[in-house]
């Protein structure tokens, strides 16, 4: 995720968040650098109290899988093609659709940030920066999710 422009080569950003399945609030929240690849951060997001954890493919490890099923946690974990199977069978192609649903609630998360928050970009350089950025827009998440929970 480099990119070449005026002001030179820069990195960016990305934030990983953990989402609650029933209320929608995010959990954990974790920014790296976009040159740091997905499953890296993944099990910071895993607080350990979950009874399953709902994830795309770019965060599956058999490793983490069997960590999680060791846990007496449920690994929902999209599939992806690798270099011994470049072509997904039609089982893990109709598991990953049975489970794409429920993934949707994170993707909640971040369409909210970007059309309803504007956070389309990180504004600061320097990871202390650009995660107290993302920290913020959790927060603010949070507060306005947690309006639309209450009762009125």
């Amino acid at each position: 995720a480099r990119r070449q422009g005026k002001g030179g080569a820069r990195f960016g950003y990305k934030a990983h968040v953990g989402v609650d399945q029933g209320s929608g609030l995010i959990r954990a929240v974790v920014t790296t650098p976009a040159n740091v690849n997905d499953t890296t951060p993944a099990d910071r997001l895993i607080r350990g109290d979950e009874r399953a954890v709902w994830a795309d493919a770019a965060y599956h490890t058999h490793a983490r899988e069997r960590a999680l099923k060791a846990r007496g946690i449920k690994p929902r974990l999209a599939r992806r093609p690798n270099k011994h199977h470049p072509a997904l069978p039609a089982r893990l192609k109709h598991y990953n659709a049975l489970i794409a649903r429920r993934r949707a609630a994170v993707e909640t998360t971040f369409a909210t940030w970007k059309r309803r928050m504007g956070l389309t970009g990180i504004r600061y350089l320097g990871l202390a920066k650009a995660s107290a950025q993302v920290t913020l827009a959790a927060i603010a998440f949070n507060m306005r999710r947690w309006v639309a929970l209450s009762p009125p």
